[in-house]
């Protein structure tokens, strides 16, 4: 009886201990957000003012780099105009037009956002104000840094757009990383022949070849992209008189074949109970990503793999 009470106790203790805790949390970030209210360690109105200006210079520093980014987009589509019409050129340049005018809008909603911490000054909710100058302030940080990578890729876009040996360079690597994605794919088949062999494993073996045939299904993708930009780049160099890219080709075509005999391998280690369990979702997928043409937007990609990854991992 006397254990049951202390089991019990024990029980009870670890509550309360979870509760203090987390109520120890609130308060020190309670605290942490009057600081910024306050002055000589006092929360008052008068403080308001200093947050509230320096909330305002993040926001400004982040709207001056979202302008730098966009007079440094303007500058790369300018050197891009001769080369505008070839994919991989557009593609990029498209891209760095919707992160820019994500980033724009962002950094629009930060001048609304301190006006109306503005507008609470003289009698609104001291820690309200505060908790809204924070959430300005984390916003325009986040917004600058989302401008300042903008930034950052838009130069590399130049660079790559100013040296044919780098796209080469870049294309191969592509191929490289593409080579590796085929081999991982080889290991997962290998995987699965491994797992018919073993009892009790048959339903983490359905798992992972899902998960095999949606990695089969995006490299097919990430080929075509490869592929796409080859013969891109192929022209570019027909256009200014140099040699075109040699070896990736031949590599490419090494590459695609093994992707195929892989596919092969992972369709036919297909059980019935697995494509019962899977194959609407794969087949959705499939559907969804037939859209994706050259140049792949990858990152809708990686969303819609994200979005179906639970269903196909359950």
């Amino acid at each position: 009886m006397r254990g049951r009470r202390r089991a019990g106790g024990s029980r009870r203790s670890s509550v309360e201990r979870a509760a203090a805790s987390h109520d120890g949390e609130r308060r020190r970030e309670r605290e942490e957000t009057l600081a910024i209210v306050a002055r000589d360690g006092v929360v008052r109105r008068a403080a308001v003012d200093d947050a509230v200006a320096n909330a305002s210079l993040v926001v400004t520093t982040a709207e001056t780099r979202t302008e730098f980014a966009a007079g440094k987009l303007d500058g790369a589509r300018e050197a891009a105009a001769p080369v505008a019409d070839l994919a991989p050129v557009s593609g990029r340049l498209d891209d760095f037009d919707a992160r820019l005018a994500d980033v724009d809008r962002r950094a629009d909603d930060l001048g609304d956002a301190v006006q109306e911490v503005l507008d609470m000054k003289g009698d609104g909710d001291l820690y309200e104000i505060a908790r809204r100058v924070k959430r300005v302030t984390t916003a325009a940080t986040e917004v600058q840094r989302a401008a300042d990578d903008l930034q950052f890729e838009i130069d590399s876009f130049e660079g790559w757009l100013a040296d044919s040996d780098r796209r080469v360079e870049e294309l191969d690597a592509d191929v490289d990383a593409l080579a590796a994605s085929v081999d991982e794919l080889d290991a997962a088949v290998e995987s699965l022949a491994a797992d018919g062999e073993a009892a009790g494993s048959e339903r983490g073996a359905a798992a992972r070849w899902a998960a095999a045939t949606v990695r089969h299904r995006v490299a097919s993708l990430l080929i075509a992209d490869v592929r796409a930009e080859l013969a891109a780049l192929r022209t570019w160099a027909e256009r200014e008189g140099d040699a075109p890219p040699s070896g990736i080709g031949p590599r490419l075509d090494e590459v695609r074949a093994r992707h195929e005999t892989a596919g092969e391998r992972v369709a036919a280690r297909a059980e019935p109970e697995w494509t019962a369990r899977f194959g609407d979702r794969l087949a959705a997928l499939d559907e969804a990503l037939d859209s994706m043409e050259p140049p792949v937007p990858w990152a809708e990609v990686e969303a819609l793999v994200e979005e179906y990854r639970p269903a196909i991992d359950g």
